[in-house]
C-alpha cells in the first residue's frame, strides 16, 4: 500500500501501472524488478506517482477491477448530474410560465389604465369645449 502525499490515506490500488527496465536485469534478461504506478487518493482525489512490488498477471486484473470501478463512479456522478440538471430544467420552465403570466396580468393592467386615461382626456376635452361655448370663447390661433 501507499500513503496519499497530500492527505496521508492509504491507497491500495494503483490506476496505471508501467515497468522500469534496468540495464542489469535487461542483460540478464530477468524481469523488471521495479514497477511504478499511478495512484488516485479515495478522499482527496489527488493523484500522484510511486513504486510498486512488482506482480505478475494480478497487475491486468487489478487495473482492470479499478477501470470497472471508476467507471461505475463515474456513471454514478454523470446521473446524478442529469437528475440534477433535469430539476432544475423544470424549475427554470415553471419560474418562466409564472413569469409569462405576470406579464399578461402587467400588459392588461396597463390597456386598462390606457383606456381609463384615454376616456378621461376626451370627457376632459368635451368639458374643455363645453366652456368654450358657454362662455362665447374663440379659439385664437397658436403661434
Amino acid at each position: 500500500m501507499v500513503t496519499c502525499p497530500k492527505c496521508g490515506a492509504e491507497v491500495t490500488t494503483p490506476v496505471k501501472t508501467w515497468p522500469i527496465p534496468s540495464r542489469k536485469s535487461a542483460k540478464r534478461g530477468e524481469a523488471p524488478k521495479l514497477v511504478m504506478g499511478i495512484f488516485e487518493c479515495p478522499s482527496c482525489k489527488a493523484r500522484f506517482r510511486a513504486a510498486v512490488e512488482a506482480e505478475t498477471g494480478t497487475e491486468e486484473t487489478v487495473s482492470v477491477k479499478n477501470m470497472v470501478e471508476r467507471i461505475k463512479s463515474i456513471k454514478g456522478e454523470l446521473m446524478q448530474t442529469l437528475k440534477n440538471l433535469r430539476e432544475k430544467v423544470k424549475t427554470l420552465e415553471t419560474e418562466r410560465a409564472n413569469l409569462m403570466i405576470e406579464i399578461e396580468k402587467l400588459k392588461k393592467m396597463a390597456e386598462s389604465k390606457v383606456s381609463a386615461l384615454e376616456g378621461e382626456v376626451s370627457m376632459l376635452r368635451e368639458e374643455v369645449n363645453s366652456l368654450r361655448d358657454l362662455l362665447g370663447y374663440t379659439e385664437e390661433k397658436e403661434k
